[in-house]
């Protein structure tokens, strides 16, 4: 699963259960285009939680497809991770707002545990 389209993003917030309204569209594209200029997946996934929680891209669910999209990635770059820590760091992003794309690549980054391929 590369979910690096707007379209992935829709259904992803679709499967959690929620109808994929976009309430903002630019936060999310915006975003989308700027993951294909880094180099760090860990990066690129931050762009993408922040814009989903920060920017409030769906109408409901911004947090639970962040952290589908998170784990997702993790999946793609074969790196287990710990699930709690995981949940933590997104609650983190939206009770804190944080908008520091670092600040959030390293929230991420805590919750890896190894590698795994």
């Amino acid at each position: 699963m590369n979910v690096y389209n707007l379209k992935d993003i829709i259904r992803l917030n679709q499967e959690i259960g929620e109808n994929g309204h976009l309430i903002n569209r630019s936060g999310i594209e915006f975003a989308l285009d700027r993951i294909h200029k880094e180099k760090s997946w860990l990066r690129q996934a931050a762009m993408i939680v922040r814009a989903l929680i920060c920017d409030h891209a769906f109408q409901d669910g911004n947090k639970r497809t962040a952290l589908m999209f998170a784990i997702g990635m993790f999946e793609i770059e074969g790196w287990e991770y710990d699930p709690q820590i995981l949940v933590n760091s997104v609650h983190a992003v939206s009770r804190k707002n944080i908008v520091d794309i670092s600040k959030i690549e390293r929230l991420l980054k805590n919750a890896l545990v190894r590698k795994i391929h």
